[in-house]
């Protein structure tokens, strides 16, 4: 009995100790990480997506001790993790210009080649009301239209119709390939080749709101390709709008609202490239790329002061040009005294028919004196063999302008003796 009491109480004095001795230990804590001083969006605005990752990474962990909702961090951490790959491919990009506008008057700053095709907002176009923001892109002929207009979920679609010689119009269609890629598709642009489109959407590949992406027209499919991303420095984690190509002046524009307030956006004029250059992470900076995906300084850009130079030159002719159209750059001189600028001027109607005729010579002229001017650029720079090719082409049209500027004076001697009734 002795025994059995003695080793009880060995075995509680032992029981003791062992308590004694887990209330004494202390219980070792995991160090808290060491975050960047920084919130997630601004680590986003500056282009760091390496401490917006761990940012975001602490909080779904911290959520999900907690039992909260994750799914909005998670899919904000895909979109960073899109992002680190855009910037491991910045597009090297001369930008020359640059404008901060009004949203609503975007359209007015943009001076494309009406060679290109033209561009027009929504309510205008089709004289109806319009609460999407939506524009209009019609081709250089006049015979097909690109426009967004919303569904009745009020999702923003991409929408094509043909326009036909009477005025009147084919039935929308819905742009095939590029209606299952996003949500509220907007902003389209139609390259002169009539197969290549540029648009705004927001979707799973967008880095921000809008993103702008590229596409093709499959004639045999009869759709659209997939559309791609066309990366940075035109896209960012904001909205970024309409991008534009005038081939003819080899000017871009492109429209985003990054850094701008709520009812403004930044115009930038680019030089674009034949082919797309990419700077090299290895040999880049991590902060310079940044800057140079976020377009921090223009003249960061510039690789190429001549090209730049060119390239501002064309872009202040543009914008004569323009000006010169909005004031109407019409004048038909009928005597030293007397000048008219529109058809329902004149009072003899031999007179503004033969007006008509002048108008079309004109135009015709402007468009046969700019392919010559295409032209010989080529021939400047083309090889021995290429200039002998070119040579009788560029003669063909100078005669065709010869032809053109006498065709015009005759006219415009008749339309000056049947208004004065010589």
């Amino acid at each position: 009995m002795k025994k059995i009491l003695l080793s009880l109480l060995v075995l509680m004095t032992l029981t003791n100790v062992q308590a004694q001795r887990k209330r004494t230990t202390k219980v070792k804590k995991e160090p808290e990480p060491v975050l960047p001083q920084m919130t997630v969006e601004e680590a986003l605005a500056a282009y760091d997506f390496t401490s917006a990752e761990q940012l975001l990474n602490y909080e779904i962990t911290t959520r999900k001790k907690q039992n909260e909702p994750t799914l909005e961090q998670e899919e904000k951490l895909q979109r960073v993790h899109k992002a680190q790959m855009k910037l491991n491919a910045v597009e090297r990009v001369m930008f020359i210009d640059s404008l901060v506008v009004s949203r609503n008057d975007v359209l007015s700053h943009i001076h494309l080649n009406p060679e290109c095709g033209t561009l027009s907002d929504y309510a205008n176009f089709f004289h109806q009301p319009d609460t999407m923001d939506c524009t209009v892109f019609q081709s250089e002929m006049g015979d097909q239209v690109y426009y967004a207009q919303a569904d009745k979920k009020g999702s923003l679609n991409l929408y094509t119709r043909t326009i036909y010689g009477d005025g009147t119009s084919s039935e929308p269609t819905l742009l095939k390939g590029i209606s299952e890629s996003g949500e509220h598709q907007n902003y389209p642009f139609v390259m002169t080749d009539g197969t290549t489109i540029y648009f705004a959407a927001q979707g799973p590949e967008s880095l921000g709101g809008y993103d702008i992406f590229m596409s093709r027209y499959d004639a045999d499919e009869k759709r659209f390709l997939a559309p791609e991303n066309i990366g940075m420095p035109f896209n960012s984690p904001a909205n970024d709008y309409l991008y534009v190509i005038d081939e003819f002046s080899n000017l871009g524009w492109f429209v985003t609202d990054r850094n701008m307030p709520a009812d403004k956006v930044c115009i930038y004029i680019f030089v674009p490239n034949e082919t797309r250059k990419v700077y090299v992470p290895e040999e880049t900076p991590i902060e310079k790329l940044r800057q140079l995906a976020r377009i921090t300084s223009i003249r960061d850009t510039w690789t190429n002061n001549e090209a730049v130079r060119g390239a501002q030159f064309r872009l202040r002719e543009a914008n004569k040009t323009q000006q010169a159209a909005n004031a109407s750059d019409v004048y038909f001189v009928v005597t030293d005294n007397m000048v008219y600028r529109k058809k329902s001027d004149f009072r003899s109607e031999a007179a503004q028919q033969r007006f008509d005729s002048w108008l079309a010579a004109q135009e015709e002229l402007k468009k046969t004196r700019k392919t010559l001017d295409n032209m010989r650029r080529d021939y400047h720079n083309a090889t021995q063999e290429r200039r002998t090719q070119l040579k009788p082409d560029i003669l063909s049209l100078e005669q065709s302008e010869e032809r053109l500027v006498a065709s015009i004076r005759e006219l415009e001697k008749d339309i000056r003796k049947y208004e004065l009734g010589l």
